[in-house]
Formats: C-alpha cells, sequence, structure tokens
C-alpha cells in the first residue's frame, strides 16, 4: 500500500481525500457535493444502493470515484475501504448529509498543521434547524454530551462526531482504522478512545463549520428508523464491551431492556405507535446483545 505523501502545497485540497460511504442518499448528495467543487479527490463507497446513487455521485462531481461494494458489512468496513484508496496526508471523513462551509477545509487542514500530535480535527457542527450539535468527552468518560460552552478557539476534546471530520492517514493507519465489528453508530466513540489512549489528540476547531442534517444519509422509513434505534443501542453497548468490562456491558444491557419495555408500554397504552416500536427496538437490541446477537444487517 502507499503510503500517503506529507508534502505540503500551497493548495490545501491537494492535500486531502474525500471519502463519503452512502446507501441509497441520492436526494441528500447535491448538498453535501456541492459544497466540494475544489476537492480533486473524492472516494465514494457505494454499499448497495437502488437508487443510483452511484450514478448521481459522478454527475455531481467530474472527480468522483466509486467504489462498488456488493455486499454490505457496515459503515466502519466501508469507511475503511475508502481510507485504504486514500494516498494523501489527509483524509476528509464526510457523511452524505452533511455539508461544509466555504473554507472549512482549509481551516482544518490549517489547525491540522498547527497541531501535528493531533490525528483528527472536526468542525463546529449545526443542525438543520442551526443549533449546534457538539458532544465532546473528558478523559475519565466512556459517554458523549453536549458542550455547555464553545471555547473561541481550537480545544481538546476525546471525542469527535463521525459527521465531518478531518483524519491524518498514517496516523489513522496506526491505530488500525475503524473498528468494523460496528455496523453502524458508535464507532466514533470507539476510535476516539483508541486514538486519545495511543497518545493522539482530537481537536474540535470552531471556526471551521458545518452543517448535519441528523439521520439523512438515507431515504427514511419505518425499516430505517427501527434498524437506527436497534443499531444505536448495540454499538453503545459493544463500546461499552469493549473499554469498560463484559460485566458493566451486561449489566448496562438489562437496565435497557427493562427500562424500553417500559417506554414501549407506554408508546402502546398512549396510542403512540412510533415511540411504542421505537423503544421495543432497543429492547430488542438489547436483549439481542445480552445474547451475543450481531448488530441488524449482519448475519
Amino acid at each position: 500500500m502507499t503510503e500517503p505523501a506529507v508534502a505540503s502545497t500551497a493548495d490545501p485540497w491537494q492535500r486531502v481525500t474525500v471519502v463519503m460511504v452512502v446507501h441509497n442518499s441520492r436526494y441528500i448528495l447535491p448538498a453535501s457535493l456541492g459544497a466540494l467543487t475544489e476537492a480533486p479527490r473524492v472516494v465514494i463507497v457505494d454499499t448497495l444502493s437502488t437508487d443510483g446513487t452511484a450514478e448521481a455521485a459522478t454527475a455531481l462531481h467530474a472527480c468522483a470515484s466509486i467504489i462498488h461494494n456488493t455486499e454490505d458489512h457496515g459503515l466502519a468496513w466501508a469507511s475503511n475501504l475508502g481510507f485504504a484508496a486514500a494516498e494523501t496526508e489527509y483524509v476528509l471523513h464526510l457523511n452524505p448529509d452533511a455539508e461544509v462551509a466555504p473554507g472549512c477545509v482549509e481551516r482544518l487542514i490549517a489547525t491540522a498543521d498547527s497541531f501535528p500530535d493531533a490525528i483528527a480535527i472536526a468542525p463546529l457542527l449545526t443542525n438543520r434547524r442551526g443549533d449546534m450539535e457538539l458532544d465532546v468527552m473528558h478523559a475519565w468518560e466512556r459517554n458523549h454530551h453536549k458542550i455547555a460552552h464553545v471555547p473561541s478557539g481550537p480545544f481538546c476534546t476525546w471525542f469527535l462526531t463521525g459527521a465531518v471530520v478531518l483524519w491524518r492517514t498514517r496516523a489513522f493507519r496506526a491505530i488500525g482504522g475503524f473498528d468494523e465489528s460496528f455496523f453502524l453508530y458508535a464507532e466514533d466513540a470507539d476510535i476516539s478512545l483508541r486514538a486519545t489512549r495511543a497518545g493522539y489528540g482530537l481537536i474540535v476547531d470552531p471556526s471551521a463549520r458545518a452543517r448535519h442534517l441528523g439521520g439523512a444519509s438515507e431515504g427514511v422509513s419505518l425499516r430505517t428508523r427501527l434498524r437506527k434505534d436497534w443499531n444505536m443501542t448495540w454499538g453503545h453497548l459493544h463500546c461499552e464491551r469493549k473499554h469498560g468490562g463484559e460485566a458493566e456491558a451486561k449489566n448496562e444491557a438489562r437496565r435497557f431492556v427493562r427500562r424500553f419495555a417500559r417506554e414501549a408500554l407506554v408508546g402502546l397504552a398512549t396510542l403512540r405507535p412510533r415511540k411504542c416500536l421505537s423503544n421495543l427496538a432497543k429492547a430488542r437490541a438489547a436483549r439481542g446483545f445480552l445474547r451475543g446477537d450481531a448488530p441488524w444487517g449482519r448475519p
């Protein structure tokens, strides 16, 4: 495998490869790819899309190269495929439902250059309503939470939300990339914990901005909602098992079964089917975790 170049250039875009994993994301691509007109290297990893996502990507961005997968082993697995295709110093890992603001990528690269021990730099995210979407962790924590006050300049954290992150390619490979045992969700918490324990820094630069539509990476249906609830629960418990131990993860799974089963019954009693089904999916995920089931979507 070719080692990524570490040469400085006047054009920061020449130092970065954009990697995006898509699945039936055609309708959301104009926003994300439309903001990447200056990117000379865009790798789209398509996981079994049936809506013409790959064709739309090549039509929207002349530099987009497509990795067509005939099977789907999850976001972490597909992301690693995209990173493996990069030969640049940096990789911008971008969700298809995320849109970088003008100057965002240039700012992220400048910050990465200023902090050579940092493995990854993330921008300040806002959601579709314009509200700040920024979660952090402290050194002794495993679960991320909203930040109360945003510092005026770049600051360290022990967690970066995976929607928009600039990774230092060589360091990403040195820690083994994303853990492919995660199918969907919590892979960002896991790699954040592994990166910081390996001695690398994680930085948020509030002067770099991006917008995250959140959950819009593929068309929304009842099935996708339930899969999201299931995999968020399973992924969280798997991360707890890796970093907190088997006993602690199983105790939390048992609490989840009781809690979400109660919430499902409340949803049923109050004629709120979405609440009922969502919590039922979470309870079944926790129960499946205790049984040793794989994530939803993986045999």
